[in-house]
Order: C-alpha cells, then sequence, then structure tokens
C-alpha cells in the first residue's frame, strides 16, 4: 500500500488557487451595497440601479484586468527565469567561498534510521501444512548502488503438481543482471521441473530435478552470450551487450522449496547464501539452530576436493588458502561469471570488442563454476520452527545460532509485547581489531534490539546486523553511502519463513 508523507499529503491537498495569488476585492466593490429587487421606480431610483450596474461592470472589468494582468506578469517571469536557466551563465559572487564546504552525504540521525532500513521491507501470507497460515518477512537494505541483490517468493506446483511455496534470494556480483533473470526465471524452472514427476517421487529425483533446474538456466543464460559475440562482428553491438550482461556479472542462489501437503522443506544453494533452521523443541522451550546449507567458498573442504578432483594439479594456481578465493572470486559456485566458464579466447574478444573484464590468468581448463546447487531435505516441519534466509551481508556478521536467537527473542517480545526496544542506548560501539588495525563488530544478543519492528522479524533481524543498540554503529553504517558502504557492510536481503504465522 502506498503511503505518502505528511509533506506530500499537503501537497496533493492543497487547493489550486495556491498556485496563483490570492484575489481581493477592490476597495469600491467592497462598499457596493447588494442589489436589491424591491427598489422603488423613477429616475432616482432608475438612475441609482443604473449607476450600480455601472460599477458593478467597471469594478468586475478591473478585477478580472488586475487578475489577468498578475497572472500575465507571473508567466513572463518563469518564462525569463527558465530562459536564463536554459540559456545564460549563472551568477557566480567570491561570497560563496566563505566558510567550509560541507559534504552532500549527511548524517542520518536516529529518527530517520527507522525509515531507511524499514524502506523495501514487506510481508506474504500463506496456506500451509493442516490448515495453518504461514507468513514470510522480508526486506532489503543496500550498499552497491543499484544494489545487486535480488528476491522472489511465490506459490505454484511442486512434485506431481502439490501446492508449494517457493522463496529465492539471489546475490548478485559484478552487476545485478544475473541476479535479476534469476528473480524473473529460476523459481518457475524450478517448478516446471518438478511438477512431471510422481507424487510419491524418490527423494534423490527430487533434488535432481531441482538441481537440473538450476544448471538448465545458467547454461541457456552462457549460451546466449556466446551466441550474441558470434552472430556479430560489431564492436559494442547493442544485441550481443544485452544478452552479456547475465554472463559477463554473476550471482548466488538460494532457494527454499516448501510442500505444505507433506510439510517437507527443501533447500537448495549455490554459492554463500544460507538458510537456517530454528527448530523448537517443547522439551526446552527454545527454538535450536542448525544449518539447512554448506557455503560454497574455498574455506569449504568437500569444495576444495571437487575442484582438486576436476582439474587435478592446479590447485595451488586457482585457489587461495588465505581467503578462500577461486582466482579472486569468493564462491565455488556461482550462476553467470563468463571468465570462470568460457575459454580465454572467447574472454579475451569479450575484453576487446565488448567491454568484457580481462581473463583469470590462471584459467586453464574452463570450467571452473557450476551452477549446480547442493539440496537439502527436512521432513515433517513443526508450525512453531522457522528459517532464516539471508545473503552473505548478513551472515557477515551474525552467527546461525544468534540469528536463530534473535527471531526467538522477537516471537517473544510479540506474545508478551517485552523486549529491549533500543530505548536502551549503548554508548560503546564495542569496535574489534585485528592485528592490522581492520576494525570490525559483531551482531551478539547483549546488543540485541527487539521491540522496535513487532511487525516484521526480517527488519528486526536487519536492525541487530546493522548494530541493535549501539546506535553509532547503527547510524554510521546508514549514513555511509556508496562506494565507501561497500568497505563496511554488503548488501543485504533477508526472509524470515514462519510455518504457522506469528501474527494470528
Amino acid at each position: 500500500m502506498y503511503r505518502c508523507s505528511p509533506a506530500t499529503r499537503r501537497l496533493l491537498t492543497a487547493p489550486h488557487a495556491r498556485n496563483t495569488p490570492p484575489l481581493r476585492l477592490l476597495p469600491s466593490l467592497a462598499r457596493t451595497q447588494p442589489y436589491s429587487s424591491n427598489a422603488g421606480s423613477g429616475d432616482g431610483p432608475g438612475f441609482t440601479r443604473r449607476t450600480r450596474f455601472i460599477g458593478l461592470a467597471v469594478a468586475g472589468g478591473a478585477l478580472l484586468w488586475y487578475v489577468s494582468r498578475k497572472r500575465r506578469v507571473a508567466v513572463a517571469e518563469r518564462h525569463r527565469q527558465r530562459g536564463r536557466r536554459d540559456n545564460e551563465l549563472p551568477e557566480v559572487s567570491g561570497a560563496d567561498a566563505d566558510g567550509p564546504p560541507g559534504s552532500p552525504v549527511k548524517v542520518v540521525d536516529w529518527a530517520e534510521v527507522a525509515g531507511r532500513i524499514r524502506q523495501q521491507a514487506t510481508s506474504f501470507r500463506f496456506d500451509g501444512h493442516g490448515g495453518a497460515r504461514g507468513r514470510i518477512d522480508a526486506v532489503r537494505f543496500e550498499s552497491n548502488c543499484p544494489t545487486e541483490d535480488r528476491w522472489a517468493v511465490g506459490v505454484g506446483e511442486g512434485v506431481g503438481g502439490a501446492k508449494t511455496v517457493y522463496a529465492g534470494i539471489y546475490d548478485g556480483h559484478a552487476g545485478w543482471a544475473c541476479a535479476e533473470v534469476l528473480r524473473n526465471k529460476l523459481i518457475p524452472y524450478v517448478s516446471a521441473m518438478l511438477a512431471p514427476l510422481a507424487p510419491d517421487a524418490a527423494g534423490d529425483a527430487v533434488d535432481t530435478a531441482i538441481q537440473q533446474a538450476f544448471c538448465r538456466l545458467d547454461d541457456q543464460i552462457m549460451a546466449a552470450g556466446r551466441a550474441a559475440v558470434t552472430d556479430t562482428t560489431s564492436p559494442v553491438d547493442a544485441a550481443a551487450m544485452s544478452a552479456l550482461a547475465p554472463a559477463i556479472a554473476g550471482s548466488c542462489a538460494l532457494m527454499a522449496v516448501y510442500d505444505t501437503q507433506t510439510s517437507t522443506l527443501r533447500t537448495a544453494v549455490t554459492g554463500d547464501s544460507r538458510a537456517v533452521l530454528g527448530s523448537w523443541s517443547s522439551a526446552t522451550g527454545t527454538h535450536a539452530a542448525s544449518a539447512l546449507s554448506a557455503d560454497q567458498t574455498g574455506f569449504n573442504a568437500d569444495e576444495v576436493a571437487r575442484l582438486d578432483a576436476a582439474h587435478p594439479g592446479e590447485k595451488s594456481a586457482i585457489l587461495d588458502d588465505k581467503t578462500g578465493r577461486l582466482m579472486g572470486l569468493a564462491v565455488t559456485r556461482a550462476f553467470g561469471d563468463h571468465r570462470w566458464k568460457y575459454e580465454q579466447a572467447l574472454v579475451e574478444r569479450l575484453q576487446k570488442r565488448f567491454a568484457g573484464y580481462a581473463p583469470r590468468k590462471a584459467s586453464a581448463t574452463p570450467p571452473y563454476l557450476t551452477a549446480r546447487p547442493e539440496v537439502t531435505t527436512t521432513r515433517g516441519v513443526k508450525g512453531e520452527d522457522f528459517v532464516v534466509m539471508a545473503s552473505d551481508g548478513l551472515w557477515d556478521v551474525i552467527s546461525n545460532e544468534d540469528a536463530v536467537a534473535c527471531v526467538a527473542q522477537w516471537l517473544q517480545a510479540r506474545k508478551g509485547r517485552k523486549g529491549n526496544k533500543g530505548g536502551q542506548v549503548v554508548r560503546e560501539a564495542n569496535w574489534k581489531y585485528d592485528e592490522e588495525g581492520w576494525a570490525s563488530y559483531k551482531a551478539t544478543p547483549e546488543y540485541f534490539a527487539v521491540g522496535e519492528d513487532l511487525d516484521n522479524a526480517a527488519v528486526c533481524l536487519l536492525r541487530n546486523a546493522l548494530g541493535g543498540t549501539r546506535r553509532s554503529i547503527v547510524q554510521g553504517l546508514v549514513t555511509t553511502t556508496t562506494p565507501l558502504s561497500r568497505s563496511v557492510r554488503d548488501d543485504i536481503t533477508i526472509q524470515v519463513i514462519f510455518f504457522k504465522d506469528p501474527y494470528e
């Protein structure tokens, strides 16, 4: 629902006459007595009536002339000013050099913080298992401009045509075009692969169908880019540049596939976005955190082994043990990213003729990247459970356990209307410094603020990822704009899936 600010509301409801000078009665008209049909006959009264009519006519004409002239003058002045702006140099003055230069980047005060972090927040409801109503809270907070994160949710056919809820997060890099394709196409591709399966299809068959959908879309992205440059010899051809954009950029993908009939949750991950399940235990009265995905980076031993097997003898050349990067890339699986998939000759051609990036020097036996996801299945999800899905911008600053604890505290605050509303301001920012002096922080429970965002759990997580009760951190992170913002925070996209709506 669109909500306008008070200032905008005043503008929209202002009378049209506000754009013109207010009308004022001339003194002669103001003193004229109202005409009366009871006036007597004869020369005196007739003359008086004629005089009054003449007076009214003259006064009315004068009024119209006055208003018309004022309007003509105003229009002429607007045209004169417009002409000055269009055709004449503006006047400058040395007096403008007085004082400090100032900054166009304004400090975001605390009253504005909530509006900034909630700007891209939304919620959805769905029919869940056993007649229960589920809910998805979502929010995105950009660092890049334009943001490279995308997300999507929807309900459609799943295994055997069963009603299935889909939620996806797509963390783009080197641009937004690849993530945008995933936002529009990946859920439909997965649904199209699952629907023809038998309702009682084996788990491995379901996992394979999801993996095939991911790979099929990536294959088509890369094939479209290759075909576009093969079909033209003209540098920077418009059609080629359009087709190449998703292949040159890259994106991770995280998807939840929830079968509402069987209460079965599948998560598929390509890259380093992450899903974490908060499982309710009636015995302990708490939620336990369990990862539903593993980050696919050079720090993942399984990924290192996979790459070593696929490219024997190249491990030391393509993987950096200290950074976990694959020839400079933070992830070991992704959509797009042509330099890690195309042969060197084609990458060089794209660089020279289509504004592509330089080839990876260590690339000898591409492709080094795959979009094939790892799929995890969780059966018998309970109504009290929830899932936190997010791009790595969240997981950079919070652990799986603390993310689940934050949402669990939020649930308690909703039920009892209790919780730290952020009024207990922590003056000490509690930054940490490594041996080289680099500053960092973590979102931990002692700094949680869970009472200010009781209408959206994803916003609550975002607020705490940005500092929680440590207002100096929150204001600093929100105030910092691109490109400096990339040094202090990443794009952050969060979805919290409740299998039973906590608002009911």
